[in-house]
């Protein structure tokens, strides 16, 4: 499908067609007003001068969005990357990607759970089971969430305690013998003062892959969770909301596919290279692999103060997790070699605002935030015997190298916003955020020189050091409301990422050199309207992005022996776009939501991080697919006996993406092709309970995901990839009370 018959089809769909239908309607249907806290209060999306899209948990029921990946599949400028381990798991939005999974990088998208940040990837990779409402906010948020949002947030709402008792059971059983269960019990402990919730899941699947060697499944899923708060309110005016979880995962994980192999290598000429499709899911690897998420909870205190004409609200919250991985590194039925990524986190965070609460024409709010996180990443390599005997030193038994990064960030931030409306048309928003931030680093890494003649790792040597950087991120919107229904803005907005050190295996001589911060100005014009009585809502933005200095991480092309990549300033970069979201209420029993958009992202200037010598020139950006479109079709049947049939049909697509950000001389397999996904479900509802059936990806469309290059590494001689879900079905139970 060509970008022209894209916008073609989409245009259509605002115009004529569905006003014809729409006219014809003579009932009460409207489209249910959404309430939203992007903006640190609770507003109408429709009244939100952001690029906003709020998903409610009816909605994330529908879609069967067990992690953020079928959200993002249905949001304009948003991708996710769920990958083969927590770890490699990756937000994008409009083209903005982090560079590292690590606990000591920094994120391009901030997740925040009941406002309180969870963190780098494997903090912020969580299961939606407890999700009352999912809000996905495009373009820098540097002035009210501050650093590392400069792609955007994330901002979950989780369920809060009812002053009634209430209930929800849910059992999904599905192909790959999948099965998740999960509840929530909430209700009154003090009535009028203290109340209550519970809510558990648990999520184990076998894997996507087969290990044909140790005839054994990898890639599975086994997951569990707690989520518990307590909603205090002493008084009218104040409330208080202590929140805690707990999960974790015991699964086999890191496992790839091979996309080609170097048959003119050492392993070659053994015959030892025998993964040869690279699409039929089944590996061959002496390990299943094994990743654990332990010690992972997290606690939060929100109390809110209602003042006459104003509002007081204090947040703390303390997340911390343990996590390991390890995988094989060649993936044959012969012992080469094992690599481990395990990282451990702390985090507090903290903020403090007030803002007013009335009808007046000015509206302010203002705040300090501070954060401290720690980390400590560590990584390696196992060299096993196989290889050491092949090489005559299988007397060594197994060998091992690796590195460990400690790394301590602190955040100190003020920030304010004020909002004046000149008259019922016109409304201006002026805020700024200045942040100051320090950073302490040491890293220290034992490489395998002695043994093998070369670093594998990038060479045995320690690094300590630290800097700081403070920098303020503004915002400057103007509103038009041409009427009721339809809402003009116009947006500048400036976003940082911070700078810092790389923490994982490298040059021990690059290590203490660090990189600087990023930084990205947004200028955007948005639409939010309703049409025919609010029957029709078409929502749309326009926004040109151009970065300074911004991050990437590659490994270094000039030492094909080593794996040791970096990040560092790469250069000038843009990313403009258009975004565009319509629903329709066709008849009281049809329902159409489409979603589109085009994106054109590139760097201007700027060398891939090479180590040693002249750098590459840059290219393209990777996870960042040139547009995205959706159709979801949703028609309601009643039936006797107060039942109704839901039929529901999904249309996803995704144009042409690059995985690596090497240039195709370098790299052939750095494409995935633009491709189709088709989703169903079918569900019968009653008045306190769902059946359901659903299949997604019923075409078992073979996509890639990721890649992974280590055909030129003697030891390994493969190109790996990490592929998309397979066709997956299966049945759905829902009991309320």
């Amino acid at each position: 499908m060509n970008r022209q018959v894209l916008v073609g089809a989409i245009v259509a769909a605002v115009s004529g067609g569905y006003g014809s239908v729409l006219k014809a309607q003579e009932t009460s249907l409207r489209i249910e007003e959404v309430i939203v806290t992007a903006q640190r209060r609770e507003e109408s999306l429709q009244d939100v001068a952001i690029a906003v899209t709020a998903w409610s948990e009816d909605d994330l029921e529908k879609l069967g969005a067990i992690t953020m990946d079928r959200v993002a599949r249905a949001t304009p400028g948003l991708y996710f990357r769920e990958g083969e381990r927590m770890k490699s798991s990756s937000t994008t939005i409009r083209g903005i990607a982090p560079v590292s999974g690590s606990a000591g990088a920094d994120p391009s998208v901030g997740y925040y759970i009941d406002e309180v940040y969870l963190g780098n990837t494997v903090g912020s990779v969580i299961d939606l089971y407890d999700a009352e409402r999912i809000e996905v906010l495009r373009g820098p948020q540097g002035t009210l969430y501050g650093r590392n949002t400069i792609g955007g947030v994330i901002n979950i709402t989780s369920k809060r305690p009812t002053d009634e008792l209430t209930g929800k059971f849910t059992a999904q059983l599905g192909n790959y013998n999948m099965q998740r269960y999960f509840g929530t019990v909430s209700g009154p402990l003090v009535p009028g003062k203290l109340s209550g919730l519970i809510t558990g899941l648990y999520h184990e699947r076998e894997g996507y892959l087969d290990n044909a060697f140790l005839n054994t499944d990898t890639n599975d899923r086994n997951q569990w969770g707690l989520r518990g708060s307590l909603l205090f309110t002493p008084t009218d005016r104040l409330e208080f909301l202590l929140s805690a979880d707990v999960r974790e995962a015991d699964q086999k994980a890191q496992t790839f596919e091979t996309l080609a192999n170097d048959d003119n290598s050492l392993l070659g000429s053994l015959g030892l290279l025998v993964n040869r499709d690279p699409e039929d899911r089944v590996t061959f690897g002496d390990f299943a692999g094994e990743e654990t998420l332990e010690d992972a909870y997290g606690v939060s205190l929100r109390g809110v103060y209602s003042g006459d004409g104003y509002e007081v609200v204090g947040i703390g919250g303390y997340r911390t997790y343990k996590y390991f991985v390890d995988g094989e590194s060649d993936l044959l039925p012969f012992g080469i070699g094992r690599n481990f990524d395990p990282e451990e986190l702390d985090l507090f965070t903290s903020e403090l605002r007030i803002a007013s609460q009335t009808d007046a024409p000015l509206q302010w709010l203002a705040g300090v935030y501070y954060s401290e996180l720690d980390s400590v990443n560590d990584g390696g390599i196992l060299i096993q015997n196989d290889l050491l005997t092949l090489l005559g030193a299988g007397f060594l038994g197994e060998v091992e190298g690796g590195s460990r990064g400690d790394h301590t960030a602190k955040t100190y931030a003020v920030f304010a916003s004020v909002d004046y409306r000149f008259n019922e048309q016109f409304e201006l928003t002026v805020g700024a955020r200045h942040t100051w931030e320090e950073k302490d680093f040491f890293w220290v890494q034992n490489d395998l020189e002695a043994i093998f003649g070369a670093p594998i790792l990038g060479g045995t040597g320690s690094a300590e050091a630290s800097d700081s950087w403070d920098e303020t991120t503004p915002t400057v919107t103007l509103r038009y409301h041409h009427s009721d229904d339809v809402m003009l803005y116009a947006t500048y907005s400036r976003g940082f990422k911070s700078g810092g050190y790389n923490v994982d295996s490298g040059v021990p001589s690059q290590q203490a050199e660090g990189f600087d911060p990023e930084f990205l100005d947004n200028y955007e014009l948005g639409l939010k309207s309703t049409w025919f009585d609010q029957r029709l809502l078409v929502n749309a933005s326009l926004y040109a992005m151009q970065w300074e200095d911004i991050h990437i991480r590659a490994d270094d092309p000039t030492t094909p022996q080593s794996f040791d990549p970096r990040i560092d300033n790469a250069g000038e970069a843009h990313s403009n776009g258009v975004e565009i979201e319509v629903k329709a209420l066709l008849s009281d029993r049809l329902t159409v939501n489409l979603m589109g958009n085009y994106l054109d992202a590139g760097y201007d200037d700027g060398e891939l991080p090479t180590g040693v010598g002249q750098g590459i020139p840059l290219d393209h950006f990777t996870r960042v697919p040139d547009y995205t479109a959706s159709a979801d079709v949703e028609y309601a049947i009643p039936l006797p006996a107060d039942l109704e049939l839901v039929l529901r049909g999904e249309w996803r697509r995704q144009g042409d993406m690059y995985l690596d950000a090497r240039p195709s001389s370098i790299d052939p397999f750095n494409e995935q092709p633009g491709y189709s996904l088709y989703n169903a479900r079918i569900t019968l509802n009653a008045e306190n309970w769902y059946a359901a059936l659903w299949g997604y990806n019923l075409s078992d469309e073979t996509y890639l995901v990721s890649t992974f290059d280590l055909f030129t590494n003697p030891f390994v001689s493969q190109y790996f990839s990490v592929l998309g879900p397979p066709r997956t079905v299966g049945v759905e139970l829902q009991y309320r009370f």
